[in-house]
């Protein structure tokens, strides 16, 4: 595997906060080619002796929070260096960072030479005769008419090694296979930024969670926004007359919570009462509201019937006719289409294949998971709801915070609007450090199941900050809030 990565210019590099040289250098005096030659030649050589130093290093220790298992054990420090530093285009990219350094002088050459016009004339007396020499020895790379190079320029160049070998871990860890090195070099630039975010973020102290790297770290947050949150708000004001199947909210409580019942409102998570299903992963399809609403029915299965099904997301995709597959849809009409279709076949019947199109089969199996009806949460009785009825497909308004969160209770930034389905699964509380008050306080949390896979976040779920009535409800959880019902 042979990568080559290109990079801008230094004025571009500035705003991708990967610049490889500085600004500053040393103001002395010209000390002709021969100088710059010796100082070019020990560059390269430390560049390449600190290259392999540091993959040698941190393909041994890239076990910290941002890179968890990047590395398998058939992997090897000499693996990594000969075919990322040793191949033609790690070699390429060696050349080009020595053309970058030398060219960052270049611009300033004009003012130099009228401040050391006479070293200058002395210098061009000796450039004609040495220029083959420099050319056997460094081939068509630029010289500067500098003469001297800061050193910090390199050192500050070979620290940039860093998210070099952070892209390349990423890329063997996810399988990641770039078409053209113009591709390559969008996904680099586009992980160093997420990857700079994910670090400033975590070197601050009075935030309640973490980010981390995963899946999503080669793709800008427009890109991620198209393919995954793809989620289509419904106007119940407007549309919810139409609904054919669904039913009040307090005539279905009256029937699942008993009379004068009380509940801990601190805390319950139906992880621990055998009511959720293992965590899925919708891959490259845009799926979250089938992953979503078939994930509440699974739960209703678990709690009346005691029976742990996996249910097909694939048959919701295909066969949803209000709904547009890979494209996004609707919490209600997923609910609505899967009572019009006499219910749905189990995912080893219909197996899930993600972007793959396929046509929708209907009579594909002989069991069928249905429901009856299903129901809308009013906005105050969240809590309630999950205690007594199971799981709610809510929606929620997610940002590029939310997409690398790795633990802990989310107190980020939140999307705009709505944009993306999941599952409330529980709520909870803990106790946690207040920067403001420097004491202890009790921190109340909803439990979301999300479909991004169990690498993503705590194993698949996040914690969402709320009050003990679950009022609360950061980045719009909830504006559409549904549950369906299994007798």
């Amino acid at each position: 595997m042979e990568y080559h990565i290109e990079y801008a210019s230094n004025e571009s590099g500035k705003s991708e906060k990967e610049a490889f040289v500085q600004n500053s250098f040393s103001q002395t005096n010209g000390k002709g080619r021969k100088g710059l030659l010796v100082v070019l030649f020990v560059s390269a050589i430390c560049l390449l002796a600190g290259s392999a130093f540091y993959f040698t290093r941190t393909g041994k220790e890239s076990d910290g929070p941002l890179y968890g298992n990047a590395l398998d054990e058939s992997s090897s420090d000499d693996f990594i260096i000969t075919t990322l530093l040793k191949s033609p285009g790690g070699k390429k990219f060696i050349v080009s960072k020595l053309t970058e350094l030398v060219a960052s002088y270049d611009k300033d050459g004009n003012s130099q030479e009228e401040k050391h016009s006479g070293e200058l004339t002395t210098t061009e007396e000796r450039s004609e005769k040495g220029e083959e020499h420099y050319k056997k020895r460094f081939g068509n790379l630029k010289i500067s008419k500098k003469s001297e190079i800061n050193f910090a320029d390199a050192k500050f160049l070979m620290t940039n090694l860093e998210s070099v070998n952070s892209f390349y871990l990423f890329v063997k860890e996810y399988g990641r296979k770039y078409k053209t090195e113009e591709e390559m070099q969008q996904r680099y630039l586009a992980f160093v930024e997420n990857l700079e975010k994910i670090k400033a973020h975590n070197s601050r102290e009075n935030v309640l969670y973490r980010k981390g790297m995963n899946q999503f770290g080669d793709l800008s947050f427009g890109e991620f926004k198209k393919k995954y949150l793809t989620l289509k708000s419904f106007d119940f004001k407007t549309f919810g007359g139409k609904l054919k199947r669904i039913t009040n909210y307090e005539d279905v409580i009256d029937k699942y919570k008993p009379k004068d019942a009380t509940f801990d409102h601190a805390s319950y998570d139906w992880r621990l009462h055998k009511g959720v299903t293992p965590v899925k992963d919708q891959a490259n399809c845009g799926s979250c509201w089938a992953f979503s609403t078939v994930g509440v029915v699974e739960s209703q299965y678990a709690i009346r019937k005691n029976q742990l099904v996996s249910i097909s997301e694939q048959q919701m995709v295909d066969c949803s006719t209000q709904n547009t597959g890979c494209y996004g849809g609707f919490i209600p009409l997923a609910f609505e289409d899967m009572i019009e279709m006499g219910g749905l076949c189990s995912s080893e019947d219909y197996p899930y294949v993600a972007d793959i199109p396929e046509m929708c089969k209907f009579d594909i199996c002989e069991q069928k998971y249905k429901i009856n009806n299903f129901l809308e949460i009013p906005e105050d009785k969240f809590k309630e709801a999950i205690r007594f009825l199971g799981p709610l497909s809510v929606s929620i308004a997610v940002s590029d915070d939310f997409a690398f969160y790795r633990g802990g209770i989310f107190d980020g930034e939140c999307g705009e609007a709505p944009n993306h389905a999941v599952i409330l699964v529980g709520f909870g509380a803990e106790d946690a450090y207040d920067f403001d008050t420097k004491t202890m306080k009790k921190r109340y949390y909803y439990i979301v199941k999300n479909s991004w896979g169990v690498s993503w976040g705590e194993k698949g779920f996040i914690r969402l900050e709320t009050d003990i009535n679950g009022y609360r409800k950061p980045c719009s959880l909830g504006t559409e809030a549904l549950v369906a019902l299994v007798d």
